[in-house]
C-alpha cells in the first residue's frame, strides 16, 4: 500500500485503536483501595451517608474489575505474564482491596462478605507472594535497582490489608485464629517494610528519577506505614484472643510508624510538585493517581484507630479532620478520571488518537 492507500489505511487502524476498550488490568485495583478505605474513614466520622456510597462504589468497582480482569487472563494466554512482567507489583492491588472490603464489612458486622474477602485476601497474598518474588529475582538482571519504585510497597500493603481484616475479624466476633493471622501477617509486613525502604533508598541514590516516572506510587511508601498503624492498632482490639505479640511493643512500634508516615508527607508533597513542575512530566488523569489517594486516606483512618486503642483524642480528632481532606482529593481525582472518560468517548466515536490501555 502507498499514498492515500497507505494513509486512509493507517487511519482506519488508528481509528479501531481509538474505539478499543482500554484492558482492565490488576493496578486498576488502586481505584477500590482509594474509594474503600475513604469510605472507611468516613463511617468512623460519622458520615454514614457519604460512607454509604462511596462503598457502593468500591464494590462495584471490584465486582466489574474482577471480572474484566478473569476474563481477560481466561482469553489471553499472555495475559498473565504480561502483567507479572510489566506491572509486577501492582497485582497486590487486587489483594489489598480485598483486604480493605472486608475490613468495612467486618465494622459493619457483615460477617459473611467480610470473612470471604479476608480469606481472598490471604490466598492471594500467600500466592502471589512468592509468584511476584520469582519473577523479579528473574528478571532483575535487565534493569537492577531502576525498576524499584513506589508499587513495590503494594506487598506490604497487601500484607497488612490482611492483617488489618483479620484483626477487625477478631475484634468484632473474638475470633482467636484470625487474632493469630493478624499478628503474623502484622510482623512479616513490618520486615517487608523495612527491606523495600531500604531498596527504594538504594534506587533513589544511585538512579536518578526520570521526567516519564510515575512519582504517584511513591505515596504508597507512606501508605505502608499507615496500614501497618492501622493493622497494630486492629490488633490491640484483639489483644484477648493473641498471645504471639505484646501489646505495648505492638503499641509503641504502630506509635513510631505513624510519626514516621507523618514525617513522610512534607517529603511526598515536594517530590509530587518538583517532579510535576518538570519539562515534559505527565499531567491530567491516570490510574497511578489513585495510588496516591489511597495512602491519604489510610493515613486519617489509622491516626483515628490509634487514637481509639491508645486513648488519645487529639489523634481520633487528627483522623476525622484529615478523613475530609481524604474525600476532597478522592473527588478531584475521580471527576479527573470521569472526564477522561468522557474523552475517550469522544474520540471514540470520532476515531481520533489512541489512548493509554492502562489509564
Amino acid at each position: 500500500m502507498t499514498g492515500d492507500a497507505a494513509d486512509v489505511g493507517d487511519a482506519e487502524l488508528e481509528g479501531a485503536r481509538a474505539r478499543r476498550l482500554p484492558q482492565a488490568r490488576p493496578g486498576q485495583f488502586t481505584f477500590v483501595m482509594a474509594t474503600g478505605i475513604v469510605s472507611t474513614a468516613l463511617h468512623n466520622t460519622g458520615a454514614h451517608g457519604l460512607s454509604d456510597v462511596l462503598l457502593v462504589l468500591a464494590v462495584t468497582g471490584y465486582v466489574v474489575l474482577a471480572a474484566l480482569v478473569g476474563v481477560r487472563w481466561a482469553t489471553e494466554r499472555s495475559a498473565p505474564r504480561d502483567d507479572l512482567h510489566t506491572g509486577t507489583f501492582t497485582v497486590f492491588a487486587f489483594t489489598a482491596a480485598s483486604g480493605v472490603l472486608a475490613a468495612r464489612f467486618a465494622a459493619m458486622a457483615i460477617d459473611g462478605a467480610a470473612i470471604t474477602l479476608t480469606a481472598i485476601a490471604a490466598v492471594t497474598w500467600f500466592v502471589l507472594g512468592y509468584v511476584v518474588i520469582g519473577v523479579v529475582v528473574r528478571d532483575n538482571g535487565t534493569r537492577g535497582l531502576s525498576r524499584v519504585d513506589g508499587t513495590w510497597f503494594l506487598v506490604v500493603v497487601a500484607t497488612q490489608s490482611v492483617a488489618v481484616s483479620s484483626g477487625a475479624l477478631a475484634d468484632a466476633g473474638h475470633r482467636e485464629g484470625f487474632a493469630v493471622l493478624a499478628a503474623i501477617c502484622w510482623s512479616v509486613g513490618l520486615v517487608q517494610l523495612i527491606l523495600i525502604a531500604a531498596l527504594m533508598a538504594a534506587r533513589l541514590l544511585t538512579v536518578p528519577l526520570r521526567v516519564d516516572d510515575e512519582v504517584a506510587p511513591f505515596w504508597v511508601f507512606m501508605g505502608a506505614g499507615a496500614i501497618s498503624v492501622l493493622a497494630g492498632a486492629e490488633i490491640l482490639g484483639a489483644a484477648a484472643d493473641q498471645t504471639l505479640l505484646d501489646d505495648e511493643v505492638v503499641a509503641s512500634v504502630s506509635t513510631a510508624l505513624w510519626a514516621f508516615a507523618t514525617w513522610l508527607i512534607p517529603l511526598l508533597i515536594a517530590l509530587t510538585v518538583w517532579h510535576a513542575r518538570r519539562p515534559g512530566a505527565v499531567t491530567g488523569f491516570r490510574t497511578a493517581l489513585w495510588s496516591m489517594v489511597f495512602p491519604i486516606g489510610m493515613y486519617g483512618e489509622a491516626s483515628h484507630q490509634l487514637g481509639v486503642f491508645r486513648s488519645r483524642p487529639w489523634l481520633e480528632s487528627l483522623g476525622a479532620w484529615e478523613s475530609w481532606v481524604a474525600l476532597s482529593v478522592w473527588a478531584v481525582v475521580f471527576v479527573g478520571m470521569l472526564v477522561w472518560w468522557t474523552r475517550w468517548l469522544g474520540r471514540r466515536r470520532g476515531g481520533g488518537v489512541r489512548v493509554a490501555a492502562d489509564r
